[in-house]
């Protein structure tokens, strides 16, 4: 929660805080500067400190995780579940972006790619605009 991501100080991580919850409660603050080191963070109270002993403690205890595409076998922490909680709020972050892009203009491009085009017309989302040009411009990407 309470995240704030910088996408232009992001040199070879993610540059990124975000206060820090354990089981729905605030117990401190993560973040990463963005230049290659570690996920960092950080209770806020003695009793916080202890949670999050507590929670890297629970991650020890799982077994290790065998990453497929890496050919790597990966011992769960604290650190790597920040990590993956602020990869998926990224991935949500750009999916509800597109969401709002395809209302207001054709998107293409290769399936499950990294890039495509649009095209829009301004002041009008594709519900507003006559069948005639949405045809043309369907004709046009075909």
């Amino acid at each position: 929660k309470k995240i704030s991501f910088n996408e232009r100080m992001s040199e070879e991580t993610n540059c990124f805080v975000a206060d820090l919850y354990i089981n729905g409660k605030k117990v401190g603050y993560a973040e990463n500067r963005g230049t290659g080191g570690p996920t960092d963070y950080r209770g806020d109270t003695k009793e916080a400190n202890d949670v999050i002993r507590e929670a890297e403690a629970h991650f020890k205890s799982l077994p290790k995780v065998w990453i497929k595409e890496y050919n790597f076998e990966h011992q769960p922490t604290l650190e790597s579940a920040i990590d993956d909680c602020f990869e998926a709020y990224l991935k949500e972050r750009e999916a509800k972006k597109k969401t709002k892009m395809y209302e207001k203009a054709f998107c293409y491009g290769i399936p499950n790619g990294h890039s495509y085009r649009t095209i829009s017309w301004k002041g009008r989302t594709l519900a507003q605009i006559d069948k005639i040009s949405l045809q043309r411009a369907y004709d046009k990407v075909k």
